[in-house]
C-alpha cells in the first residue's frame, strides 16, 4: 500500500514539473513574440491637456498611424479636473487598436487634465452685488459668500457670462441664496446655487497715519474710507471737514473711525499772547495789536486789548495769533 501511494506521488510530482516547464517555455515564447512586436518609436504621453470631450489616441501615444490619432477612446474629465488612465487600461486600449505598446513597468500611465475657463469667485461676487441692487438693495454694500473658494470651471469653448437668474432675499437677517448660471441658453448651462449676507457700508474719514497728541491735521492725512455699518461706533465723524485741521486730543488708530471725542478745534490764539487786530469794511482797512485775554480757537469770540487805545474789544479768531475785530463792537 505505502508502495502505490509513493509511485502515485511520483507521478504526479513529475507532471507537475512537466507542466511548468512546458508553461515556462511558452510564456518566453510568447514574450519573446511580444517583444518583437513593440514599435520602439511608438511612446507613452505622461501628460496630456484636454480640450474637448473626449480623450484621443494621439493624446495617450507619440508615434502612432496619424489616422489612428483623432480615435476616440474614453470621455475626457469635466472642465478642471483629472484622471489617471493605468498601464493596465493603457495595454488594453494599444491591444484593442492593435497599436504595438506594452508598459515596461507598473508605474506607466498618463495624466489627463481637461483645460477651462474659470469663473472666479469676483465675478461670481459682482454678478451677485448687481442682482441684489436691482431686488432694491441700496448701495453702498458688501457680501460675504459662503464659499469664498469656490470657482466654476467651464468648457474652453463655452460662454463665460454669469447671470444670476433669482434670488431669495431676507430683508431682516441680509441673508440670500442666489441661482448663478453660466452659458445660458446654450447646450452647456449650468446652474449653481450659492449662499451669502449682505452687509451695508458708512464711508467715514479716516487718519492714512499716526498723528500724535496736540497734533493739527492736515488735508493729506486724512480720507474716505468704507465699513460695514454694524462695526461703526457711535460717535464716528461722517464728514472729512469735521476732522481737517482739528487738533488730536486722543491719538487713534490710522484707517479706523474717527470719533468727535478724539479731536478739537486747536487753540490758535492763547491767554497773554500778542495778536494781530484787523478791522476791514468796505471803505477802509485797519490794523492794530492787541493782548489776548483768554484762550480761542478758530470761530471763537475773544476779548482782546487794543495795545493803542488800551480798550478791551471783541474779536474773533481767524488763524494762529490773527483775530478779526468785530464791527459793531471795535473801538
Amino acid at each position: 500500500m505505502k508502495i502505490k501511494k509513493l509511485i502515485l506521488s511520483f507521478a504526479i510530482l513529475s507532471f507537475a514539473l512537466s507542466t511548468g516547464d512546458a508553461f515556462a517555455q511558452s510564456t518566453r515564447n510568447s514574450s519573446s513574440r511580444t517583444s518583437q512586436q513593440v514599435d520602439e518609436n511608438i511612446l507613452l504621453k505622461p501628460d496630456a491637456l484636454i480640450e474637448g470631450q473626449y480623450v484621443t489616441l494621439g493624446d495617450i501615444f507619440s508615434g502612432i498611424d496619424p489616422q489612428q490619432a483623432d480615435i476616440a477612446v474614453a470621455h475626457a474629465p469635466q472642465p478642471g479636473k483629472q484622471a489617471v488612465l493605468d498601464y493596465r487600461w493603457l495595454y488594453g486600449i494599444a491591444q484593442r487598436h492593435k497599436i504595438n505598446w506594452r508598459p515596461r513597468t507598473t508605474a506607466d500611465q498618463v495624466l489627463i487634465t481637461r483645460a477651462s475657463q474659470i469663473i472666479t469667485i469676483e465675478e461670481i461676487r459682482d454678478a451677485v452685488e448687481v442682482a441684489l441692487v436691482d431686488y432694491g438693495i441700496k448701495r453702498p454694500f458688501t457680501i460675504d459668500l459662503s464659499s469664498e473658494n469656490f470657482q466654476i470651471h467651464l468648457p474652453v469653448d463655452a460662454r463665460s457670462d454669469v447671470t444670476v437668474s433669482s434670488v431669495e432675499l431676507n430683508s431682516r437677517t441680509q441673508r440670500f441664496v442666489a441661482s448663478v448660471t453660466t452659458g445660458a441658453q446654450t447646450a452647456q448651462q449650468r446652474t449653481y446655487r450659492i449662499s451669502g449676507k449682505y452687509y451695508p457700508l458708512s464711508t467715514v474719514p479716516v487718519l492714512v497715519e499716526p498723528v500724535a497728541r496736540g497734533q493739527i491735521i492736515r488735508p493729506d492725512q486724512v480720507e474716505y474710507r468704507d465699513f460695514r455699518t454694524e462695526r461703526v461706533p457711535n460717535g464716528a465723524i461722517q464728514d472729512i471737514n469735521d476732522v481737517i485741521g482739528k487738533e488730536v486730543v486722543r491719538a487713534g488708530t490710522p484707517n479706523e473711525p474717527l470719533l468727535f471725542r478724539d479731536l478739537t478745534n486747536p487753540i490758535l490764539v492763547r491767554r497773554g499772547a500778542l495778536v494781530t487786530v484787523r478791522l476791514v469794511t468796505a471803505n477802509m482797512s485797519l490794523t492794530a495789536r492787541g493782548k489776548a485775554l483768554e484762550n480761542g480757537s478758530k470761530g471763537d469770540i475773544i476779548r482782546v486789548v487794543n495795545q493803542t487805545s488800551n480798550k478791551t474789544i471783541q474779536v474773533e479768531v481767524v488763524a494762529e495769533n490773527e483775530v478779526r475785530a468785530l464791527p459793531a463792537m471795535s473801538q
